[in-house]
């Protein structure tokens, strides 16, 4: 049995944030195609919005570098500066990194249950294997595919529960009295077991992104294990890199 999770209501305009969802849909398109945006009018026709909600749109992703207007000429996409939209090195929810998107998203909670840390969770926060834990498997549905799949850990130091809605991070914070300030982030491709395969309701075999998460309090101590397995058809990360001098030579 699953339990969807309501998302928290939106601030300020609705019918402006719907606008700008559905806005974002096309910016995808015309990012994978290479192809400008529709005209005015016909935005506004299929958005079915009024040409000052549109503009408003339209100026918040220009903002963000994400379109490029020119009075006279057609409106274009960056596609790099859509990719920085989704930074990798930047944690948030996965809702809001869809939501970035346009997505209309949801998370539902698979599993839930106290058990004891996995052993490749113990080896990395390097508790013993025998430490109870709360583990949880959520699933993010992007529109109507899914998107994510997380396998979350968090050590228990007592009898603590996860609270309906509540994410790692919180439960974290809750169990051991720290906020979760930095992770260590490991990359890497799967492919698709059976069982990972219904769940995502794609073929065995698909490949698809993962990452291992370890979150680490101010302390130092280890507060929580995540091992994320991440649709790339749906969302891709960019991460920033400084380019050093070539000070040894070229």
């Amino acid at each position: 049995m699953t339990t969807s999770l309501p998302l928290p209501s939106p601030h300020g305009d609705r019918a402006a944030l719907r606008v700008q969802h559905e806005l974002l849909r096309f910016v995808r398109e015309a990012a994978d195609s290479g192809a400008p945006l529709p005209g005015e009018l016909e935005l506004t026709a299929r958005l079915g919005c009024t040409r000052q909600q549109l503009r408003n749109a339209m100026s918040s992703l220009e903002a963000q570098g994400i379109v490029r207007r020119r009075q006279g000429t057609v409106t274009t996409v960056d596609p790099v500066a859509l990719r920085l939209s989704v930074r990798l090195e930047e944690q948030f929810e996965h809702t809001d990194l869809l939501d970035r998107l346009g997505y209309r998203a949801r998370v539902e909670v698979l599993s839930s249950g106290a058990s004891t840390l996995p052993p490749q969770a113990a080896a990395l926060m390097e508790y013993p294997t025998a430490m109870p834990a709360m583990c949880a498997r959520k699933r993010w549905h992007a529109d109507d595919a899914i998107a994510m799949v997380a396998d979350d850990v968090v050590p228990l130091n007592d009898d603590t529960e996860m609270r309906e809605g509540e994410s790692i991070f919180d439960l974290a914070r809750r169990v051991w009295g720290e906020p979760v300030i930095w992770e260590v982030s490991t990359p890497g491709v799967a492919l698709l077991g059976d069982e990972m395969a219904s769940i995502f309701a794609l073929p065995p075999g698909t490949p698809v992104m993962t990452f291992e998460l370890v979150g680490v309090g101010a302390s130092g101590r280890r507060l929580m294990y995540s091992l994320e397995y991440h649709n790339p058809a749906i969302a891709s990360y960019s991460i920033v890199r400084t380019v050093r001098p070539p000070w040894h030579g070229a």
